[in-house]
């Protein structure tokens, strides 16, 4: 991938997307200004300026948690997580929690398996909850069934869906509420279109 920077911040892939950022509209928004320069004023239709320049945007520094931004995990070949290289699995839902970033994380279940516990060996890998086990709940779709299940794997805390104490094949809908350990999820699962 081929990681360029707009001026605005925004990291996008260049070879998809050249030289224009897919997050950034049209050249007319208010362009963050890094090194505190004087705005440049925008005239009114009829030719009036205005007096005033426009409000200082707030500076985050990247990386750190609770910077008011959410956090997306994109999981490269050789991490610990759920592999999607070209000709990889299919994306069929998310998973977005708010337990351990309060601006949110978002994590990707793909069709087949996808196991999420505590251990680096989990598909979703929560290595800091100690309340979750190392092997905790699958998350399986099957396509041909067109149907999410999720299975608790003999946890020690158990799995809590919807708030229902939750053992054995359960299936799955968007906007179910998962409590695995101290980590809360809610599902979203990606229709067919």
């Amino acid at each position: 991938m081929a990681t360029k920077k707009c001026p605005n911040g925004h990291q996008y892939d260049s070879s998809i997307y050249g030289d224009k950022c897919p997050f950034c509209p049209d050249s007319s928004h208010t362009r963050v200004n890094p090194s505190n320069e004087q705005p440049t004023v925008a005239p009114f239709a009829g030719g009036a300026s205005l007096d005033q320049p426009t409000l200082p945007t707030a500076q985050f520094q990247p990386d750190m948690p609770g910077d008011g931004r959410t956090v997306i995990r994109n999981l490269n070949a050789g991490e610990t997580g759920v592999m999607n290289p070209d000709g990889g699995r299919k994306l069929v839902g998310l998973l977005v929690s708010y337990s351990a970033n309060k601006a949110g994380e978002v994590y990707k279940i793909y069709e087949g398996r996808n196991l999420i516990g505590r251990s680096p060996s989990a598909d979703i890998c929560f290595e800091n909850d100690d309340k979750m086990s190392g092997n905790h709940l699958l998350i399986l779709y099957v396509e041909a069934e067109g149907v999410y299940w999720a299975e608790d794997q003999k946890s020690s805390n158990g799995t809590y869906i919807n708030g229902a104490f939750s053992r054995g094949l359960k299936e799955l809908h968007t906007n179910d509420v998962i409590v695995l350990g101290a980590t809360k999820l809610m599902f979203l699962g990606i229709p067919e279109f």
